[in-house]
């Protein structure tokens, strides 16, 4: 039996809400998270009994911030406030993202910062193991919080309780869409990360490149973390390659696409390491105003709704994912074409009909490898506006808009790298060198598995066998052995 998550507010990982949000995996609540949200909620009521006065606690919020409740009427402020901000549009979530974000929602509850009643994380905990769904729009965040998102989920989830003192603004000021859609697409491009050395090699195979990028000396030479790991990546495939051997590669000098592949990986890899420091701290920091102090017994003002640092990360990802998706459909447009590979035109032996081959995939593939640049903008430059709430919030961070973006360039990746894989495998089958790298041979075994050389009566096989195939392995390439 599969052991559950434990949630305890300060060690979530992105790969931890993969397993829950994608895989299903059930969540428990630590029990010291359950004792620290007891402590938290009991000094909120001390502060709402003594009448001070904090935002969205015990005074309205946005232009009426300032504004004292009354405390007859904590319960219908809440609920009314939940009800205003009901706004979201466009798309529905699916499935595996809502999951997302109720793991980030129970999670920042089981900090303790957010000062709400454990009963209301008990009750995120029964939605996540019933596989409870609700129904969440897309649009409407500027990455202050996801306000609208969040509001879809609780006035459902917490329909038949009263919500106390401070446990709405402690609700709505909150990330989860954000981060628990950014985590995902994080996860995701791990796995295509470090399974994209390996289909570099196979193409470098089928177009019979120079591997003298990959050599000690050229590592040496700039000594780039990222540069070093993709080299080491591609070398270890190429191991007792012919291509390896004096006379194996057909130049000394390959285009860029190939030329570059350790700078491109490399600078990805690079990209990813900053990511990945600052999504693993937004994963289980605050994202509330206020913030429950239990050890200065005080509820604290502050900003932590502004998401700048995991659209930072999400953008700086993106951008570093751009160059190493454009040299991939150079590389497939290389191999394709008989000019540059030397192969036959469009990886098919010619027949009588004079059809394209391969060349068509490589459309399809440019076409694919366009939407995913175009999603490489960066978001944290928007300003949407400056109006809202008399001024008060004159800065955005477009989080969410970052998250969906960046999970989607996640999913063309998918596509991206398979259709390189299968073609490599083809141009190596074309080219029929003496010799194939040990891992290499594997890789090329593992696609031979599921769709056949094209060539003679046989079509060009669609890559959605192999696609699924790369899905079931979850992308991870170097599980093959």
């Amino acid at each position: 039996m599969v052991e559950p998550v434990e949630i305890d507010g300060r060690s979530l990982t992105a790969h931890q809400l993969t397993r829950i949000a994608r895989g299903g995996a059930k969540v428990r609540l630590a029990d010291a998270a359950l004792d620290e949200m007891a402590a938290s909620r009991a000094l909120v009521e001390t502060i709402v009994a003594r009448g001070e006065l904090v935002y969205g606690v015990t005074t309205s919020v946005g232009a009426k911030t300032g504004v004292p409740l009354d405390p007859s009427r904590f319960g219908e402020f809440n609920r009314r406030l939940l009800e205003t901000h009901d706004m979201g549009l466009g798309p529905l979530a699916s499935s595996e993202m809502v999951r997302a974000m109720l793991v980030v929602m129970l999670n920042n509850m089981a900090s303790g910062r957010q000062g709400v009643r454990p009963v209301l994380a008990l009750m995120l905990v029964d939605a996540l193991n019933t596989g409870r769904d609700f129904k969440v729009h897309l649009w409407g965040s500027t990455g202050e919080s996801d306000m609208s998102a969040v509001a879809n989920i609780a006035l459902d989830l917490y329909r038949d309780i009263e919500l106390a003192a401070g446990e709405t603004i402690a609700l709505i000021n909150s990330s989860p869409l954000s981060i628990g859609l950014g985590a995902l697409a994080f996860d995701t491009l791990e796995n295509l990360l470090e399974s994209w050395p390996l289909v570099a090699a196979l193409s470098m195979e089928g177009y019979g490149a120079n591997p003298s990028i990959v050599s000690a000396a050229a590592v040496r030479s700039r000594p780039l973390k990222g540069l070093a790991h993709a080299a080491r990546g591609i070398a270890s495939q190429l191991q007792g390659s012919a291509l390896m051997s004096e006379g194996g590669p057909r130049h000394l000098q390959d285009p860029l696409s190939f030329r570059s592949l350790p700078i491109t990986l490399g600078n990805a890899f690079d990209s990813f390491e900053f990511a990945r420091g600052l999504i693993s701290v937004e994963l289980n920091a605050s994202q509330n105003n206020p913030i429950v102090s239990v050890e200065e017994q005080r509820l604290v003002s502050v900003a932590n709704f502004d998401m700048l640092s995991l659209s930072m990360a999400l953008d700086t990802l993106r951008l570093g994912i751009a160059p190493l998706v454009t040299g991939s459909t150079e590389r497939v447009a290389k191999l394709v074409d008989a000019f540059w590979s030397g192969l036959s035109v469009g990886l098919i032996e010619a027949d009588a009909l004079g059809l394209p081959g391969f060349n068509g995939l490589a459309q399809v593939h440019k076409a694919i490898t366009a939407e995913a640049r175009l999603l490489a903008a960066p978001v944290v430059t928007e300003l949407p506006s400056s109006s809202h709430s008399n001024g008060n919030l004159d800065r955005v961070s477009m989080s969410s808009l970052a998250a969906r973006r960046t999970l989607e360039l996640a999913q063309l990746c998918k596509s991206i790298m398979g259709i390189e894989l299968m073609v490599a495998a083809q141009a190596v089958d074309v080219r029929n060198p003496q010799q194939l790298g040990s891992g290499t041979t594997r890789l090329h075994a593992f696609v031979r598995g599921i769709v056949p050389r094209a060539g003679g009566a046989q079509r060009v096989p669609h890559p959605a066998p192999l696609l699924d195939a790369l899905e079931r392995l979850d992308y991870r390439l170097g599980d093959l052995g």
